[in-house]
């Protein structure tokens, strides 16, 4: 049967078994090709379990193996050059002092770029942010030492970090590099100081009043009146060997947060955690329920603890100097440092806030409050006036703690200090806001017995 015979309808259903094989000869194919040939390579931050990148030491090279259907993600690591080093960390490096780094950049791709980054903390001002970077020449470079000059600029990179360029401080070096198109990834970071040869010393004039209770507080004049030297507006470098000494840092909150801060007052913030950890409070009324909260949850924002710098003044001298004043929710409105807030958050607290004593819910004791008026929630659904007024009634009063609420010209009611003077008490008859006397007593969780030898 000739095909110019058939029917019209007979020609579309022969086009169209004819496609349908075509397509199932295409799909065959495509089925036993090797895998490998259809992969897509997938740039991120990590490596896939199923990978492996082993770097050889002795030479600037990388040697890849990887499941075949596994797409290989970047892996850049940093190589230390025994001969050229980075800064140690906490180095201390004179001011104007030259220092060549070095080191290589490892990658199981081929590298686009790779960057310094330094800056100084506190410090904006020229030249500040510090950023080198380079573009390699080689496109086939899975590495790239710091000292080579294989790059667009026809300068190594540690050619062009010039560390004489660097101001007083306290730095912190990040090397980055990226490569096929990722985004850039960090490969090293470090902290050093840089120091001139002239220093100044805190001393009692910086105190217009409160040296006595600072010193009350230490006790002896080297664990606070140290060595410094100007960084930046207020900010000030202080004597690396004395901040080594004397600055520590422990789990703080929100999320373990680090809190960088005195040793002598580490004792004090963890009772003031222990406090604020095993008390439950509730706030409901006009604005809602809280329902039943650990105090702790209070701790929204954490804004500081040692930070070495004056007041504004240039001439007085902060207790965040010290390592034992923290500031906390900053961001909220009536915790700010002005005037106002004073009778901000004292009429809220006195005359919107009722205490209705403990109360006691299946087997659970919590502090109850009841709350008529109408100021903005924090995340926890207490009003903003009364959340640092609660963290320290229930937690950092009970520690020891003062609190810069009760300044005598203005209201710093994120601010709680150890060693300063503040002119109101908590417990005045006049301006103090206490509520809470009676207090529930913490409880901690059993300790778990440990074995004693030869048992």
């Amino acid at each position: 049967m000739q095909l110019s015979a058939w029917s019209k309808k007979q020609k579309i259903l022969l086009a169209s078994l004819v496609g349908a094989a075509l397509l199932g000869v295409l799909i065959l194919v495509i089925a036993i090709l090797p895998r490998g040939a259809a992969e897509t390579i997938v740039f991120d931050d990590a490596p896939e379990e199923a990978d492996t990148v082993q770097y050889d030491d002795t030479v600037d090279s990388v040697q890849i193996s990887a499941r075949s259907d596994t797409a290989i993600k970047p892996v850049l690591t940093f190589r230390a050059d025994p001969d050229h080093p980075m800064p140690e960390e906490g180095a201390v490096l004179s001011l104007g002092e030259a220092f060549e780094i070095g080191g290589t950049v490892l990658s199981n791709y081929p590298l686009d770029k790779v960057s310094v980054a330094v800056t100084c903390a506190h410090n904006s001002q020229k030249p500040y942010p510090y950023r080198r970077s380079v573009a390699l020449t080689d496109a086939n470079a899975g590495s790239y030492d710091l000292r080579s000059a294989q790059t667009d600029r026809g300068k190594s990179l540690a050619e062009q970090v010039r560390f004489e360029d660097f101001l007083v401080g306290v730095h912190t070096l990040r090397v980055t590099a990226s490569c096929g198109g990722s985004r850039e990834i960090e490969v090293f970071r470090c902290s050093f100081y840089v120091a001139g040869e002239e220093w100044e010393t805190i001393t009692k004039a910086n105190f217009p009043d409160s040296y006595p209770e600072a010193l009350k507080f230490f006790k002896s004049d080297e664990r606070f009146l140290y060595r410094y030297q100007w960084v930046n507006g207020r900010y000030i470098l202080a004597d690396p060997e004395w901040e080594k000494t004397y600055i520590t840092t422990i789990p703080g909150y929100p999320d373990a947060q680090p809190w960088k801060v005195h040793v002598d007052a580490v004792p004090y913030m963890q009772k003031a955690f222990e406090y604020l950890e095993t008390s439950r409070l509730r706030v409901h009324g006009t604005n809602g329920d809280t329902g039943v909260i650990r105090a702790i949850a209070l701790i929204t924002e954490y804004n500081g603890c040692y930070v070495s710098r004056f007041t504004s003044s240039l001439k007085s001298i902060s207790h965040h100097t010290f390592g034992t004043a923290v500031d906390i929710n900053a961001s909220m409105q009536p915790n700010k440092n002005i005037a106002e807030n004073t009778k901000v958050i004292d009429d809220d607290v006195k005359g919107h806030l009722k205490y209705n004593g403990v109360v006691t819910e299946n087997g659970v004791s919590y502090y109850d409050f009841t709350y008529d008026g109408s100021y903005a929630l924090d995340p926890n659904g207490v009003p903003q006036t009364c959340v640092n007024y609660l963290l320290y009634e229930l937690g950092f009063y009970r520690a020891g703690f003062l609190w810069a609420h009760y300044y005598r010209t203005t209201s710093d009611a994120m601010h709680f200090c150890l060693s300063e003077f503040v002119t109101y008490s908590h417990d005045d008859k006049k301006m103090g806001l206490r509520k809470v006397y009676d207090y529930i007593a913490p409880v901690l969780p059993t300790p778990v017995p440990t074995a004693v030898a030869g048992e």
